[in-house]
């Protein structure tokens, strides 16, 4: 293909899977816990102008390195704090890592391949529900994406006599690693292991060279990395990296998921596999159904070898955490989509099944969200009721009130009052609702009905009451809520 087809193609498959994540994006608003907490972390960052430490509710945020709060960050300065600014990020990770796809079946000599490869990974099941979301899992899953295509490149440099490429993609692999480690942490550098057993046969003088190039990226993330251990006095390497990574991997129950003994472990793997089949549908199942012709003359070779030792690795080490989440083998899907695709093309099948399977199921997804959302929507069943509350408040709310949380303490409270309140969240006990609501000044809280209805009776009548029922998506539960608001005005 010439590179201004590819350029067209690329641009246009690259559209194509952003444009179909809009919906999802841009209709609902941020839910579970982890959205809300990155994207207001991402929003104080903006709001301070700190980009070493970012903080959650004004306190220090370690759980992810800052990467993923720089670009919501950008995000927010351009389009607004909004919830698809918010996933924007990943939308454009997802897309990125589709058109990477793309590129590496165009290089390995076959068009189609790249299709199928991007397809199958973009609209996945897996992929349609992580890779659209506001965290760091899909700017993690493009930059290992870039770094196994990086390596793989250069693998294949390796017999070459030309020193141009290997500078290029000898750039490109150190990105790879630095901002893939500044997306999520250390799991970034697994596909390090599978680029060394593929170029041990390659001698010393490549095994330095990658040894460089990986020094070269830890470098890089130095500059950020330094600052922010001198800031925290190590908390934020010690926190952020010992207590996030390593619980999961030995410790006990994690924010209750997952179990703590290998006996449970081995109990769960196969249940664990075959949740990670379903997680690639809706192109799984042709595994099964054209199995015996994928598979009947296959001899792996080089490529195949590479890319299914960093799925195995990929499987091996997050099924070995505590925390046995369906996406944490989110990264393995790219390389698996990829080895798919080629063994479907070298077994002579048509790539009209799977790239129209992948790219309608992609549409049909898209168009029931575009639907679906507002007509749950026109039966008052909010996935966000904090939102609505804010909404029906209106000027009532302003940013100089000082906010309380009682027993809805969910991050998204926090991300939808602060869209208009400046002052960070109080918790205050129960007793202490009526006389924190008293005190001078502009002042709210946020509570469940029934609860406000044992306080009620001891409430000034001049103070603004609002209700609204919602989902709870962090409990999977309805949820009432009431919103009390003293705006000041008459003290």
């Amino acid at each position: 293909m010439a590179p201004t087809s590819f350029w067209k193609t690329g641009l246009l498959l690259f559209l194509f899977v952003l444009l179909l994540s809009v919906p999802q994006a841009a209709l609902l608003p941020l839910l579970d816990r982890d959205e809300p907490r990155f994207a207001e972390a991402s929003r104080e960052m903006l709001q301070s102008g700190d980009i070493v430490v970012p903080t959650f509710n004004h306190a220090p945020r370690y759980a992810k390195p800052p990467l993923i709060y720089w670009c919501q960050a950008l995000s927010f300065a351009a389009f607004g704090e909004n919830a698809f600014a918010a996933r924007l990020p990943s939308l454009l990770a997802t897309a990125g890592t589709a058109l990477l796809l793309f590129a590496w079946g165009l290089s390995l000599g076959s068009r189609c391949i790249g299709m199928i490869a991007a397809l199958a990974y973009a609209f996945c099941f897996q992929a349609m529900q992580q890779g659209r979301v506001a965290t760091a899992d899909a700017l993690l899953i493009f930059f290992m994406t870039l770094t196994v295509f990086a390596g793989g490149k250069l693998l294949a440099l390796v017999k070459t006599t030309e020193t141009r490429p290997w500078h290029f993609w000898g750039v490109i692999l150190t990105l790879g690693f630095a901002g893939g480690f500044l997306a999520k942490g250390p799991e970034a550098w697994l596909p390090i292991l599978p680029l060394l057993i593929c170029a041990r046969s390659c001698g010393w003088r490549v095994l330095f060279s990658f040894a460089a190039i990986f020094l070269l990226g830890l470098f890089i993330v130095s500059w950020w990395a330094i600052p922010a251990y001198l800031r925290t006095d190590g908390a934020y390497w010690q926190e952020g990296l010992g207590h996030d990574v390593g619980d999961r991997m030995v410790g006990g129950d994690f924010q209750g998921h997952g179990v703590s003994s290998f006996g449970w472990y081995l109990l769960l793997l196969p249940l664990y596999l075959l949740t990670f089949w379903l997680s690639a549908l809706p192109w799984s199942p042709l595994l099964l159904t054209h199995g015996k012709k994928l598979f009947a003359s296959w001899k792996p070779d080089a490529t195949d070898s590479y890319l299914l030792l960093n799925v195995g690795l990929i499987f091996l080490v997050f099924s070995l955490m505590v925390t046995k989440l369906p996406h944490y083998t989110l990264p393995a899907f790219p390389f698996l989509a990829l080895f798919f695709a080629r063994r479907w093309i070298a077994s002579n099948l048509s790539p009209v099944l799977p790239t129209q399977l992948t790219g309608g199921f992609g549409l049909i997804l898209a168009v029931l969200v575009f639907v679906a959302v507002p007509v749950v929507g026109l039966y008052q069943v909010t996935p966000s009721p904090v939102g609505e509350l804010v909404r029906e408040a209106g000027d009532a709310l302003t940013p100089d009130t000082e906010f309380g949380l009682i027993d809805f303490q969910e991050p998204n409270a926090i991300w939808e009052m602060r869209r208009v309140v400046y002052s960070p969240a109080y918790f205050p006990p129960l007793e202490k609702v009526i006389p924190f609501l008293s005190q001078s000044g502009p002042r709210a809280v946020i509570l469940s009905t029934p609860l406000w209805q044992q306080l009620h009776a001891d409430a000034d009548p001049s103070w603004k009451i609002y209700r609204a029922r919602g989902w709870n998506a962090a409990k999977g539960a309805l949820i009432d809520l009431t919103l009390v608001v003293n705006s000041g005005a008459g003290q």
